[in-house]
């Protein structure tokens, strides 16, 4: 195999996803962005550009009345790992709270995003520059550029 002399690039789905989805010029920021994998689903509490809170879950043990209930409880700073991990996810880590109050847009991806039409959140289906399906790909190149 011959070298093109550039270094690739590895990225996870999950926060690529979340970042495209922050460039849907309805994003506000404090927001929290929600991709909603086929394996996997991530949230996050993104602040001044960066990824203060967030939370994985396995996307099959999920429904919009418990996204509903951890998004909230990640802004605010009261969700804690065992919480995640016990109920089969991968977990959650928080850095920052800044309160649920203080959220000004919930922006949604991913191929389940559906799951979510029974949310009691105000939601958004995000899409980056018009096109939901390279949310992910926006989201690594504005990662790496």
């Amino acid at each position: 195999m011959r070298s093109s002399g550039r270094k690739p690039v590895v990225m996870d789905t999950g926060p690529a996803a979340i970042t495209g989805a922050m460039l849907d010029l309805r994003a506000k920021e404090p927001a929290v962005a929600i991709n909603l994998g086929n394996g996997h689903t991530i949230a996050a509490v993104v602040s001044e550009g960066r990824i203060i809170s967030l939370f994985e879950h396995h996307t099959s043990k999920i429904n919009a009345a418990k996204v509903d209930d951890y998004t909230k409880r990640l802004a605010d700073g009261n969700l804690d790992f065992e919480e995640i991990f016990d109920d089969g996810g991968h977990g959650c880590y928080i850095h920052e709270s800044i309160g649920f109050d203080k959220i000004k847009t919930i922006l949604l991806t991913g191929p389940n995003r559906e799951i979510m039409k029974e949310s009691t959140l105000p939601v958004i289906y995000a899409v980056p520059f018009g096109d939901a399906m390279l949310t992910g790909c926006f989201g690594l190149v504005e990662n790496v550029v």
